[in-house]
Parts: C-alpha cells; sequence; structure tokens
C-alpha cells in the first residue's frame, strides 16, 4: 500500500506545483526553465495516475508495475484488482490516443496550409509573402518550417523590426517550440480546464522567442514591432501555426521595463523538486513492491 500513497503524493505535489508556477512572477525571467517545468509536471501527473491505479491492482505480486504487468496474465483474476489495472490501462490508452489523434489532426491542418501558401505565397527575403492588408507573421512548423508574413506586415515594418520578427519565428522553428506546446493542447482538449495552462505556455514560448530575437536586434526594436502588430489589428494565426501577435500588451511591457534582478535560489529549489518527485513514480515502475 505504500507504494500507492507515493503515487497519490507525487501527484498531489504535482499538482501544488502546477499551482505555484501559474502564479510564480520568475517565469517570466526564465520562460523556457518554466516550460521544462510544466513539462516535468505534466509527465508526473499522468505517470503518477496511470501508474497508481496499476500499482494498486498489482500490489499483490509484489513485482513492481512492469514486470507485474507480464505476470498479472497468469495469474487467477480478481476482479478488483482487474478493475484497478483495467482504469490505469484504459487511461494511458485514452491519454495516448488524444496525443496521437491532436498530432494527426495538427499535421493534417500544415498540409493544408501548406497547400494553400504553394498556391497564393511568394517567396521572398527569407519567408513566405502573402498579399493581405492585415499585418500577419507566424510560422509553419514541421519538416517543411515555413515563415509566413503578409505584405501588410512588410509595409508596415523597418528593415530593423523585420528583421527582429524573422528572428523570433526563427527561434520558434529551431527550438521546436511547436513540440513542446502539442502535449498541453492535447490535453486542454481532453482536460478543458487544462485551457489555461496551455495558454501559459504558449506565452513562455512567445516570450522566449521574443528575448532571442531581442538578443540580436534589441528589446526595444522587437517592443516596436509588436506594438505596431497591435495597433494595426494584427490577424489570428492559421490553427497548427505559431504567431507572432500572441499577447502582446505584456509582452511590449516585459521587453520595455525588464526587470534588472530576479530570484535565484526559488527557481533552483523548485526545479529540484519538481524533479525529484517526478523521479518517484519513475522509479516505482520497475521496483518489487
Amino acid at each position: 500500500m505504500i507504494y500507492v500513497l507515493h503515487h497519490v503524493a507525487a501527484l498531489v505535489l504535482a499538482g501544488l506545483a502546477a499551482g505555484y508556477l501559474r502564479r510564480a512572477r520568475w517565469t517570466g525571467l526564465r520562460p523556457w526553465l518554466a516550460v521544462a517545468l510544466w513539462q516535468a509536471i505534466a509527465l508526473t501527473i499522468v505517470v503518477s495516475a496511470v501508474s497508481g491505479l496499476l500499482a494498486l491492482g498489482l500490489m499483490p505480486l509484489r513485482r513492481g508495475i512492469v514486470p507485474g504487468l507480464l505476470a498479472f496474465a497468469t495469474t487467477p483474476p480478481d476482479p478488483l484488482r482487474t478493475l484497478a489495472i483495467t482504469a490505469g490501462l484504459a487511461l494511458a490508452a485514452g491519454l495516448a490516443g488524444q496525443q496521437l489523434w491532436c498530432a494527426i489532426r495538427v499535421a493534417r491542418q500544415r498540409a493544408r496550409h501548406r497547400n494553400l501558401l504553394a498556391l497564393l505565397a511568394e517567396a521572398r527575403d527569407g519567408a513566405l509573402f502573402l498579399d493581405h492588408p492585415l499585418p500577419v507573421a507566424y510560422c509553419v512548423p514541421g519538416r517543411t518550417a515555413e515563415i509566413v508574413l503578409s505584405t501588410g506586415a512588410r509595409a508596415l515594418l523597418t528593415d530593423g523590426e523585420l528583421a527582429a520578427v524573422l528572428a523570433h519565428e526563427h527561434t520558434h522553428l529551431r527550438e521546436r517550440h511547436d513540440l513542446a506546446l502539442a502535449p498541453f493542447t492535447a490535453l486542454a482538449r481532453l482536460f478543458p480546464r487544462c485551457h489555461g495552462v496551455s495558454a501559459d505556455i504558449h506565452l513562455l514560448l512567445e516570450m522566449r522567442a521574443d528575448d532571442r530575437a531581442a538578443r540580436r536586434h534589441g528589446r526595444d526594436t522587437v517592443a516596436a514591432a509588436l506594438e505596431k502588430f497591435r495597433a494595426h489589428g494584427a490577424a489570428a494565426a492559421p490553427p497548427g501555426t505559431l504567431g507572432a501577435a500572441a499577447a502582446t500588451t505584456y509582452r511590449i511591457d516585459r521587453l520595455r521595463r525588464p526587470p534588472t534582478t530576479g530570484p535565484r535560489v526559488l527557481p533552483a529549489f523548485v526545479t529540484a523538486t519538481v524533479l525529484t518527485v517526478l523521479a518517484t513514480p519513475l522509479s516505482l515502475l520497475l521496483t518489487p513492491f
């Protein structure tokens, strides 16, 4: 029973860490660390929920979860144990199926969009340009990644601002921010209460891309480009893409008035705690009960 309680404790601690991370102010200083912590927390919650149910059903075998599952098929059936194991496997299959379905759906959206770009867009200046009066800037991730701008955006931005926007989108593509966001988008479809977390992570990824662009072109240049997008009503990015004009007001304030210092010990402590909590359910997958 102690192993089941370990999974429950890891689940509770991961939930507390998620609540803290949503309120923490230092995440804007270290967005990539915050994204990595969110991924560890999500993995902890999923593994703890699934393996906790499996451990409940496999306790009498005293072999650990993975060896216990292999031995379960040869043991006499027990209704309560079978129910717990079935629930755990069903939860795992449901989560995996949702991730797969969302991945296929996004891949199809991107394929259709690339077909439209091939017909409507013109390649120049390191991007594909669409004839559209509203300012638009986004990237289409994948093996054939593309950066898309509208003619309205090109007319609106100076050369320096255009270069900053391109650097922002290149960061999304180079660091594969779409893969970091994808699991949370799928979870938000399965559990609507996770939508706020997905939006938070999207904002963190945009801040990360802002920071990378600002290193090369300056914070004021990136902020000026965002201000122009906001003032001229930037169009939303198509589904399956990452747009540069998300949550512009907060990002502009962050770029214009960057904090001079931030906590160092607290992020390190939170990181160590989250990784320790994650290690608990993972280690119990093979540990004999």
